[in-house]
């Protein structure tokens, strides 16, 4: 998968054309369409997370597409996200589908990613994680722990596998911290606080590596990528209408974790203790 800061690399702008059917049951209640990418002209089948959905807003959005660009640095694997244009057109053809009122009052630009129908299926409860898979989730727990995603949660683990590697999904609560009135922030998010213990012994990756000693140096390794230059790709592609003071705050989050990079990699063992 191309990084942000690959040369030519770029966020597709895709006008939805079709509806398709409405993904599980979750809260903000995914849509499937069918696009055409602006830039490529290519159609293809994506899944939108209408802008006035429950839970969802143009600061979640925000939230979406920058934890997507951060998974993509640090080499997760997760859906291609891309920009979907929702038009009046687009709305009446969804006259009579469930998600057609919340299409309505979501005209203009909303988060999305390609659709992966085949190669990765959820993991069933009680089975055994292979042992290349266990390595990949031991990074992920560093990442929701980095980005404050407090939504992967044991009944709902917002991913998928192959056996091998993860696809990672859902990340509207990533940066929850951003959702706190400042004075009520931790002010030392390298190290976790009895607060953040509540969702992060909640996450799916958190039961599953408990006990464990972990070596997340390899990881922590790979913070260089989230760079200045990083940082101001990130700023050219989040769209004008969903840009807030919000994004320098993440930015700033996670600088500062990056700093005391040391001290966040001995934390992540402590809690897993």
């Amino acid at each position: 998968m191309l990084k942000i800061t690959t040369p030519n690399y770029f966020l597709p702008i895709v006008e939805a054309l079709t509806p398709g059917d409405v993904l599980g049951s979750g809260t903000t209640q995914p849509n499937v369409i069918r696009g055409i990418c602006r830039q490529t002209q290519v159609k293809s089948d994506y899944v939108v997370k209408f802008r006035k959905a429950q839970r969802m807003s143009p600061e979640a959005s925000a939230r979406e597409l920058v934890a997507a660009f951060m998974a993509m640095e640090l080499d997760f694997n997760i859906p291609a996200p891309a920009i979907i244009n929702i038009s009046a057109d687009f709305v009446e053809a969804m006259r009579g589908e469930p998600n057609f009122m919340v299409a309505s009052n979501s005209l203009g630009y909303n988060f999305g990613n390609e659709y992966v129908k085949e190669g990765y299926q959820a993991l069933v409860r009680g089975q055994k994680i292979p042992t290349e898979l266990l390595e990949r989730l031991q990074y992920l727990f560093a990442f929701d722990v980095l980005i404050g995603n407090s939504d992967r949660r044991t009944e709902k683990p917002n991913f998928l596998t192959n056996g091998k590697q993860e696809l990672i999904f859902d990340h509207e609560l990533a940066f929850s911290f951003t959702l706190l009135l400042p004075f009520s922030r931790n002010k030392e998010p390298w190290i976790m606080k009895a607060t953040e213990m509540e969702w992060i012994k909640d996450n799916y990756c958190y039961g599953v590596l408990r006990g464990k000693d972990i070596d997340f140096s390899n990881f922590v390794a790979k913070f260089s990528v989230l760079n200045p230059t990083f940082w101001q790709k990130v700023a050219s592609f989040v769209p004008v209408d969903w840009q807030t003071s919000q994004l320098t705050e993440i930015q700033t989050h996670v600088e500062t974790i990056i700093r005391n990079k040391d001290v966040f990699k001995t934390e992540l063992n402590r809690i897993l203790k």
